[in-house]
């Protein structure tokens, strides 16, 4: 039996896009400029709703660097003098946009109509790689 289906209720698309967490908020907060375009597409207002759902501070990191299309730099400094309190700071901030992305997606997982939210792809601690 195929039932109808209730108003302002979209069933589900048979074929979703596979999209990195890191690209869907670029998409949601820069392509479709969610936070002012009134006509945002569905997925980038779900996606919108999850990140202010986080705690603040990892709300405003994720949507600044979405809006910008950048990543946290943890390279901090390039001289002889580096002060290990920013060399910290640097690393902290990366680490919780990270993570802040996994919570995402599994904030996002199956909640989206058109996207299949994986990723993100990114080492947790890249500096890590740098030791030998």
């Amino acid at each position: 039996m195929i039932s109808a289906p209730v108003r302002g209720i979209l069933p589900p698309m048979p074929h979703k896009v596979l999209i990195d967490i890191q690209d869907l908020l670029v998409w949601a907060f820069r392509t479709q400029r969610v936070e002012f375009n009134p006509h945002a597409d569905i997925d980038a207002l779900t996606t919108y709703w999850a990140v202010i759902g986080l705690p603040e501070a990892h709300a405003g990191l994720i949507k600044r660097h979405a809006r910008a299309a950048t990543e946290p730099n943890w390279q901090v400094g390039t001289g002889a003098l580096v002060a290990l309190s920013q060399v910290r700071m640097a690393r902290l901030v990366y680490t919780e946009w990270v993570r802040s992305m996994t919570e995402l997606r599994e904030t996002l997982s199956d909640q989206l109509r058109y996207f299949e939210v994986h990723g993100p792809h990114l080492a947790e601690e890249p500096w890590t790689r740098l030791r030998a």
